[in-house]
């Protein structure tokens, strides 16, 4: 039986009488716009309590007026101890002093932007112990500072060389808060996360759903819980491909691809790039044994989101 079939046995359920041919094509589509709404706004076990709408507000337009996620009221108070709006800033500044950035032969940083940038200390990445020389294409977070600049047009690149755009000019101008949005807005939405941790599911695992996940850590986040806690209601509510019956998960090596995808994806880079989020390490002595790592929200996500659940 399909969706279609589903429903509309389940609309007959509800509304007999529409069944006799006595209403109207006018009552039939308001009965039918009602019942619509009512599954439209009904919660659903495999989004965690969340409704069909709720849940699609989150997808496609977090921090809409009717979405859950909202920013906080006080954001422009706040925005200044986010790690990567920080390095942002940092980085628009030396631009800006330089007038005209040289880039290296490939492109990159300059290896003593790169360095300044590092030894803020704002964001820690656990491998950056073993980085010899710190070079944009060593740090994780380097690129997509810089990529971020480039694609929305704070600044360009022409003939290796970067500089401030009028447009750059007039969004530094603009509040905190704006500027701290468009950030975030590219890193959630255009930045590709397979950048991040390269397997075949376009980046899926992690991004898809990424304001879902805030809302989960709004909701859970105050007690320490390993990723896997939330990387299971990612799986319940988009990956069913992924189960093996009912509310059971396949162990398999897809599942553990998913769970450490959105690990790396999620928390380590996106969330901890935010400062949304405190991770530990439980002083496990193998950086590539990670999976018991525990998370939890950090003061600054309450102080710059606000989740209406």
């Amino acid at each position: 039986m399909g969706t279609a079939d589903e429903f509309l046995n389940s609309f007959f359920s509800t509304y007999p009488q529409a069944r006799d041919g006595k209403l109207s094509m006018d009552e039939l589509n308001q009965l039918v716009g009602e019942y619509q709404q009512k599954i439209n706004s009904r919660p659903i076990d495999d989004f965690d309590g969340l409704s069909p709408e709720q849940m699609n507000f989150l997808l496609y337009a977090p921090f809409s007026p009717d979405a859950i996620l909202q920013f906080s009221e006080d954001l422009d108070l706040y925005v200044n101890e986010v790690p990567l709006f920080k390095l942002s800033e940092m980085l628009i500044n030396e631009i800006q002093q330089a007038g005209k950035l040289k880039l290296t032969a490939n492109g990159n940083l300059p290896v003593r932007i790169c360095e300044m940038l590092c030894n803020q200390n704002l964001i820690y990445w656990p491998f950056m112990k073993y980085v010899k020389r710190i070079r944009e294409e060593e740090v994780p977070y380097l690129w997509p500072l810089k990529q971020y600049l480039i694609d929305s047009g704070i600044v360009k690149k022409r003939n290796n060389v970067l500089s401030v755009t009028k447009n750059g000019e007039k969004l530094l101008k603009e509040s905190k808060a704006f500027q701290f949005k468009q950030i975030l807005n590219y890193i959630a939405m255009r930045f590709h996360w397979g950048n991040w941790y390269h397997i075949q599911d376009d980046g899926q695992y992690g991004q898809l759903g990424w304001a879902y996940s805030l809302a989960l850590l709004s909701k859970y986040g105050d007690t320490p819980r390993i990723s896997e806690f939330y990387s299971l209601k990612l799986i319940q509510a988009f990956g069913k491909d992924l189960w093996d019956g009912p509310n059971r998960v396949k162990v398999s090596k897809d599942t553990e691809e998913f769970h450490r995808a959105y690990r790396v994806r999620f928390f380590e880079h996106f969330a901890s790039w935010f400062g949304m989020v405190e991770i530990d390490m439980n002083d496990q002595s193998s950086l590539f044994e990670r999976d018991e790592q525990t998370i939890r929200k950090s003061i600054l996500f309450d102080q710059v989101f606000k989740v209406n659940l």
